[in-house]
This record gives structure tokens, C-alpha cells and sequence, in this order.
């Protein structure tokens, strides 16, 4: 699969504002199942510093300022990615090895610390009460991990709504379980909480997917912003991902950007500016597969 994404953000100032720093992770990834062909940012005003850096995690990410009064900020990112189909969709989910053995080699040296920091609560994935006997209606007794990882995906697809406007970044997770709603990040960070409460390594996703399905195919959930999901760490299969907003075994149509400990490792676009005024964000994002025939509405255009 062959995708362009177009990524634009929108910040209108009040009242111009001096000063901006911002960084941003909206690069995605070279992967073994996904290739970068071509990748570009036009900001305006122009930065009066830009520098591509990688972080912590191994993301590639922009560090850019605006040193002059700007009363607006516009963000554009394109990339063209392809896309092939992952390793893990060969697995067989109950050939994969009980989840407590997996949680026992977690725990010792055998394991790196790269892997064994995705077992711990983080900024927005704290293990709040109830969280734990949720996660153990999947993770039965010696079941194999990658089968009751793919239940659990499952009940939280079934018993979560996906809501725009319920919740923002700063909602807290305990909220987001108590009422059963929220949107991608939500899902993702809730996902991670079962997880980790149980002693197994996750790690939070975001990228994008594709804003119109193939003819005949339901538009999948979270298409029209930024998504997110989540990476199981499963012994001798490396990371393997999974999407509960859509209640998928990731493949060829999520485009991967960054992984992190959650939603603020790897924050689109965050920064300070320096201003006295209130400000408005819009994002837009657009992923088209260069692979279908042109949809009926754009042969009429």
C-alpha cells in the first residue's frame, strides 16, 4: 500500500504573539514493513531555527522557533509511505507463550531495559482502581499472550463509545473507564494500564490512518486526526500492534509516526509560546491510498 498524508496545523493568536518553540513528531517512521519515499514541512512564518533531531525513544522529530511577531502559525507536513504487510500477522496468537511467562522474563536481565521501561505507569497511564481485574477477564490462567491480547482488544472496542468531545489530553484515565467513552488516545492509554498493571511491556503508537476506506468498506474509527494505538512486547515476535478503537491486529493501513511511554512522548505538535492573548488550534489531517481508483465524488470534481 502507497499513502499520502497531508498533516496541516492551524494556531490563530488573539493578539500576535513574540515568541514560539515547538517541537514536533510528525515524521514517520523508516520500518521494516514501512518505507519513507518522500518526506516535507513548510512552516510560516518561517523558523528562525530548524533542526531535525532523534529522541529517547529513536523518533525522528522537529525542533523549530519563531523569533518574530506572528499573529497566526502554520504547520503543513506531506509524506509519501508505503506499506507492507507486518511479520506478526503470521502468528499464530495461540502458539504465542503463556502471558505469565512473559511477565516472568520481563522481570529479569534477560530482557533489555529499553523493553522492561513499557511495564511502568507513565504520565497518562496510571493503573487506577479496577483496572487490573478488567485486564484479568482476558488474561486468563496460562493463556497464551497474543490470544488474550486480541480478547482484551476486543471487550474494549465492545464496552468503550467512541466519543469526540468527551474527553481532551488532560482527562484522566479514571474518568475515561468510569463512563466507557472516549477517543483513540483514551482507548490507547487504557489499553496500556491493563497491561502494565499486569507486569507486561506496552508502548503507545501514534500515526495515521487512511481518511477514506476502499470502495464497499466501512470508514474505520479516528480516520480524520492524528491516531493511536498500541505495541505488545511478545517474546521472539518483538512489538506487535493493536488498534482497539477499531478492534484490529494492526496491518497495512496504519501509518506508524512514533512510539513512546504515551500521548506526551510523542505530541504532534506542542511548544510555549510567548503571548497575552487566547489562541485556537485546528487540525486537519488527509491520508489517501495512491493505490485505489479515484473515488466517484473526485472523477466528478
Amino acid at each position: 500500500m502507497n499513502y499520502k498524508v497531508t498533516h496541516i496545523t492551524d494556531y490563530i493568536y488573539e493578539f500576535p504573539a513574540t515568541l514560539c518553540h515547538n517541537l514536533m513528531f510528525q515524521i514517520p517512521a523508516n520500518l521494516p514493513f514501512q518505507h519513507v519515499e518522500e518526506y516535507s514541512c513548510e512552516i510560516s512564518p518561517k523558523p528562525s531555527s530548524e533542526i531535525e533531531r532523534v529522541d529517547f525513544f529513536g523518533n525522528k522529530y522537529l525542533y523549530f522557533s519563531v523569533e518574530r511577531s506572528h499573529k497566526n502559525l502554520n504547520v503543513t507536513s506531506k509524506s509519501l509511505v508505503s506499506l507492507s504487510s507486518p511479520s506478526w500477522m503470521e502468528i499464530d496468537p495461540a502458539e504465542t507463550m503463556p502471558w505469565e511467562a512473559v511477565v516472568d522474563v520481563l522481570h529479569t536481565t534477560e530482557t533489555s531495559a529499553d523493553v522492561r521501561q513499557y511495564y511502568l505507569e507513565s504520565s497518562h497511564v496510571q493503573f487506577v482502581e479496577g483496572v487490573g481485574q478488567y485486564a484479568l477477564k482476558s488474561f486468563t490462567p496460562e493463556r497464551p499472550i497474543m490470544e488474550a491480547m486480541l480478547d482484551l482488544n476486543t471487550r474494549i472496542f465492545r464496552d468503550f463509545a467512541f466519543t469526540p468531545g468527551f474527553s481532551d489530553i488532560s482527562t484522566p484515565l479514571e474518568k475515561v473507564f468510569k463512563h466507557r467513552k472516549g477517543v483513540c488516545q483514551d482507548f490507547a492509554h487504557f489499553s496500556l494500564a491493563c497491561l502494565r498493571v499486569i507486569g507486561l511491556a506496552a508502548r503507545y503508537v501514534s500515526g495515521y490512518l487512511e481518511t477514506l476506506p476502499p470502495p464497499g468498506k466501512p470508514k474505520m474509527i479516528g480516520a480524520d486526526a492524528s491516531h493511536a494505538w498500541i505495541a505488545l512486547y511478545i517474546p521472539g515476535h518483538d512489538w506487535v500492534e493493536f488498534d482497539a478503537t477499531n478492534n484490529l491486529l494492526v496491518n497495512d493501513q496504519h501509518i506508524r509516526v512514533a512510539v513512546g511511554r504515551d500521548f506526551a512522548d510523542v505530541t504532534p505538535l506542542k511548544g510555549i509560546v510567548y503571548s497575552g492573548s487566547e489562541q485556537e488550534m485546528k487540525v486537519s489531517v488527509d491520508v489517501r491510498n495512491l493505490e485505489e481508483a479515484l473515488r466517484p465524488e473526485e472523477v466528478s470534481k
